[in-house]
């Protein structure tokens, strides 16, 4: 993180501090429970969060942003698909790092960070007078607030009600509050029909999963990967480990897995599994029963509408084909892209 005070910096810390007058500003509650003043009129945004950006695009707002993180293109391949214009936008800060200056340069109405942004970070960027707005898209509480792996009473009810938080928080700063209201409707609609489905499958004849990172790390409980997976009828074998983490060959093959899931942003993990001597007796391997996510499932660590939305759906079919033998995900993504996107979905099923 950039801390350097020159003279550019102190002149924009006092040009900013006038900017916002109490007329034209008003004050929101972000995810960290912070109180931040913003513009009623938001028209340049700085976004240092992935989740935020793809959700600014899915709001019709990508026109707003002036400013990205800089590990964008790894974190969610493909989006620039739907919004060109963010592949040759600034990138002045990541998650866990920003240049103040930069940022500054950008003359945001409102600079989006991830809850786990380091503390300094944000209190730099407020004190340069911007306002700063952290997303979590979970209900932490207290110090479980700022956390990368939280821990929640209820993980599912933490993401569900901490997504439809985080997404009204967004459209609202931003001028989208109808259409982020369209958002959360869809996705929770679409997961209740998933829900409907699984509801009766009895826990002995659930699937086993495995959620496949690189360097054998892999999601437990605290994350929402293990909420997609139980959502769509599965069992996370890793259930008993906490968050991101590393476990060890010895783990998995204990597991024995019956699905292997590799994320599409580390789809080369796949083959790894494929090829390695120590994975062939795991029951997913030797049932070839391995499948990579298409880009609009984001079983990431934190939830996205479209994980509710498509996701959930997906994995559930891979899962139990017989039960969702009438569902197209061709049409299903298409009619999701279409509307929250501008275009029919163009990746991989």
């Amino acid at each position: 993180m950039n801390l350097r005070r020159g003279p550019l910096l102190a002149l924009a810390v006092a040009l900013s501090l006038l900017m916002l007058s109490p007329a034209d500003a008003r004050t929101v509650t972000d995810q960290l429970n912070r109180t931040v003043t913003v513009p009623d009129k938001v028209e340049r945004i700085v976004v240092l969060q992935h989740q935020t950006l793809d959700i600014l695009v899915e709001l019709g707002a990508a026109d707003k942003i002036v400013g990205v993180l800089r590990t964008w293109q790894k974190l969610i391949p493909g989006l620039d698909k739907y919004a060109p214009r963010i592949a040759s936008l600034p990138t002045p800060g990541d998650l866990q790092a920003a240049n103040v200056e930069e940022v500054l340069k950008l003359k945001p109405d409102v600079v989006f960070v991830t809850n786990y942004a380091p503390p300094a970070m944000i209190d730099q960027l407020a004190k340069a007078g911007l306002p700063v707005v952290a997303i979590s898209l979970s209900k932490g509480e207290g110090v479980e607030a700022p956390k990368l792996n939280p821990t929640f009473v209820d993980d599912d009810v933490a993401y569900a009600e901490g997504l439809k938080i985080g997404v009204r928080l967004i459209g609202d700063i931003v001028g989208k509050g109808d259409r982020a209201e369209q958002l959360i409707d869809y996705a929770f609609a679409q997961r209740k029909k998933v829900e409907d489905r699984v509801a009766s499958i009895p826990d002995g004849e659930r699937v086993k999963l495995y959620m496949a990172n690189p360097d054998m790390s892999t999601y437990g409980s605290g994350k929402y990967t293990g909420v997609i997976m139980k959502r769509s009828g599965g069992i996370n074998v890793a259930a008993g480990v906490r968050g991101a983490t590393k476990v060890s060959m010895e783990d998995v093959l204990a597991w024995n897995p019956q699905v292997i899931f590799v994320q599409d942003r580390y789809a080369p993990v796949a083959d790894e599994i494929r090829k390695g001597a120590a994975w062939q007796h795991v029951d997913a391997v030797e049932n070839e029963r391995i499948h990579i996510t298409p880009e609009y499932v984001k079983p990431w660590g934190y939830p996205l509408p479209e994980a509710l939305a498509l996701g959930e759906l997906w994995m559930a079919k891979k899962l139990y084909p017989e039960r969702f033998a009438d569902i197209d995900m061709q049409e299903q993504a298409d009619a999701y892209y279409t509307l929250f996107y501008g275009q029919k979905y163009t990746g991989p099923n």
